[in-house]
């Protein structure tokens, strides 16, 4: 009885532990493979290991450049590179519905970047304003930068844990005095600041009901500055069921069912065996 109870222990821990992981996972590498107008930018990730770092959250935004729009990384370091690309990944979910549908003009979203612990003054932030036009646009949150990335479309989305959204180019770094550190683009497009009051805290999304199917939450609408970078913390997580362009697995009723069915035989031998 004793070496039933042990393996079946061994067992129901190892497999609920597979399912609770695969549930919550994706591989940003597998999203870009997807998409061979991305295979540069793939690269740049993994080489910097920042895909590592992207698969280790559960709520992130990536806004991946292609091809065509990172040659400038071939002529920096790879230390230079990672800091860079570190702007791209917003640590929450933003998908193109969340951002073109915010109450105010402008969000200051946080970047790994900030998370690093590396950055100076609001380096680590990113602006992202909706323009006249209805256009997103994106910029440094530095005082005095421009907005000079573009949001094009949306290349995979897994509410709430990863959207990956394709712009123009990279966002410029800057120092903390408005001027260049690493990175500029070839075309900047005009700025249009927004006023203090038109600022809306990066807030996390609420995570849906268990019995809706989910939704592209609206964005919230707290109005504040930008978070100092002493105190910006990375959101909490979020959990929901999977949508196309993403590979994960997500079977809270399976896994339900599987507790249940492992409770059941446990019973079974146990009864046997007394």
């Amino acid at each position: 009885m004793s070496s039933s109870y042990s393996s079946l222990t061994l067992f129901f821990f190892f497999a609920s532990t597979f399912l609770y992981t695969s549930s919550n996972s994706f591989n940003i590498t597998n999203i870009l493979n997807q998409n061979n107008e991305f295979s540069t930018f793939n690269n740049l990730l993994t080489q910097t290991n920042l895909a590592s770092a992207i698969n280790s959250r559960q709520t992130i935004t990536v806004l991946a450049l292609s091809n065509d729009a990172v040659s400038h990384f071939s002529d920096q370091s790879a230390e230079d590179n990672k800091k860079v690309l570190s702007l791209l990944i917003i640590l929450d979910y933003y998908d193109i519905k969340k951002l073109r549908s915010l109450n105010k003009k402008s969000v200051i979203l946080t970047t790994l970047f900030q998370a690093s612990g590396q950055a100076k003054g609001e380096q680590g932030f990113v602006n992202a304003t909706v323009m006249n036009n209805g256009d997103v646009m994106f910029g440094s949150a530095v005082p005095g930068s421009i907005l000079d990335s573009k949001l094009i479309d949306s290349v995979a989305t897994h509410p709430y844990n990863i959207s990956v959204l394709h712009i123009s180019s990279y966002i410029r770094f800057m120092n903390p005095d408005g001027s260049f550190d690493v990175g500029s683009s070839s075309k900047p497009l005009p700025p249009q600041p927004p006023n203090d009051d038109d600022y809306e805290f990066d807030e996390p999304p609420s995570p849906p009901s268990s019995t809706t199917k989910p939704v592209v939450a609206d964005a919230t609408a707290a109005t504040a500055k930008p978070p100092s970078a002493a105190t910006a913390k990375p959101p909490s997580a979020a959990k929901a069921n999977s949508t196309s362009g993403v590979s994960a697995i997500n079977a809270p009723n399976f896994a339900s069912a599987f507790v249940v069915s492992s409770f059941w035989l446990f019973m079974t031998v146990w009864r046997c065996d007394g």
